[in-house]
């Protein structure tokens, strides 16, 4: 009977053990664990820029055209169709651009070195970019008709392109990548230098003093432009805050300028009156070119006789995103300062 009591009171003590053993477990198991079990795929909002995720995560974002996507929440071998400029920016190098993104942009040639080209814009090279074995592709809405064939290669967003100024750009692919607070440091650097330039240009450009935006060439032959704030004029007043002439700025805020503001040669005089003149040249139409400059009309105008032209290069001039416009403000603080 001694036996067979001390046997009960060790059976006692070992289901003792066990049950406190349980209770510890039981105390350790975290809230996110508890009852369901958690998914992988996280809500839409953006990740942290810490890092902190596991490498596999998900998170499930609502593109431009509404779709909700399973991407990475920390992608590392992306693809773009459009946005080089705005991931340069973020500090984000792609493994593959479009063809156009890599020859199209001064800002940044010197940055882009090893990504691969992976055909037009609107006709990806699908192998070449499957062999660069991406987590990520980012297009914009031009390529919608291809999403199906796209999608197979790697999860696909579409970030808009129209409707949006280059600082929304940045911001919908930095909310894209989970680098929100990058894109709010590299802002808030552009307005600091923005505001560093106007100061130093003040002490050379007078107060009052109008500017032009003219571009001779371009889309088709015997083309003759003016811009106000957009495009090529956006530096000039947007950014450094020149004031364009009365005449053109009634005339841009009718609208229909998406191209600038085609004129004639004739309508030099009201158009490009102002007192100094941006002016972009295009190289594939010499002959308008040569015309324009040796005409009565053009060498009559304030800025010419004033020798307040500056010529500027087209490709960086007629580049419409943060990288360039940070380029732009460069040139022109250094061709009117001298």
């Amino acid at each position: 009977m001694r036996h067979q009591r001390n046997t009960y009171g060790v059976l006692a003590i070992l289901l003792l053990v066990v049950a406190v053993l349980a209770a510890c477990g039981k105390n350790d198991i975290s809230p996110s664990t508890s009852g369901t079990a958690q998914s992988s795929v996280s809500p839409s909002s953006a990740p942290s820029e810490s890092g902190s995720e596991a490498e596999g995560d998900t998170r499930v974002y609502k593109d431009g055209l509404g779709r909700e996507v399973v991407i990475p929440a920390h992608p590392q071998r992306v693809i773009t169709s459009q946005y080089l400029p705005q991931m340069i920016a973020l500090d984000v190098k792609p493994v593959g651009a479009a063809s156009h993104l890599l020859t199209s942009f001064v800002s940044i040639k010197d940055q882009i070195g090893g990504i691969e080209d992976v055909g037009p814009a609107n006709e990806l090279n699908l192998e070449k970019a499957l062999t660069l074995e991406p987590d990520l592709i980012i297009v914009a809405e031009w390529n919608e008709d291809k999403l199906d064939q796209i999608s197979k290669i790697a999860p696909t967003v579409v970030v808009r392109w129209e409707g949006k100024d280059p600082f929304q750009h940045l911001q919908d692919v930095a909310d894209l990548l989970g680098k929100t607070e990058a894109a709010e440091q590299w802002t808030q650097a552009f307005h600091k230098k923005s505001e560093e330039a106007r100061v130093k240009l003040a002490e050379f450009v007078k107060d009052g003093e109008t500017f032009g935006a003219v571009v001779i060439g371009g889309y088709e032959k015997g083309q003759l432009r003016v811009y106000g704030p957009g495009n090529v004029g956006y530096t000039l007043f947007e950014t450094l805050r020149f004031p364009m002439t009365d005449y053109v700025k009634e005339e841009w805020e009718k609208g229909n300028n998406s191209q600038g503001l085609s004129i004639s040669m004739e309508k030099l005089p009201e158009f490009a009156s102002a007192d100094r003149l941006f002016l972009v040249k295009f190289g594939n139409d010499p002959d308008f070119v040569n015309e324009i400059e040796k005409s009565r009309l053009w060498k009559d105008l304030p800025a010419v006789k004033n020798d307040k032209v500056y010529v500027v290069d087209d490709k960086l001039w007629f580049s419409y995103d943060i990288m360039s416009f940070s380029a732009q403000l460069e040139d022109a603080v250094r061709l009117l300062s001298n």
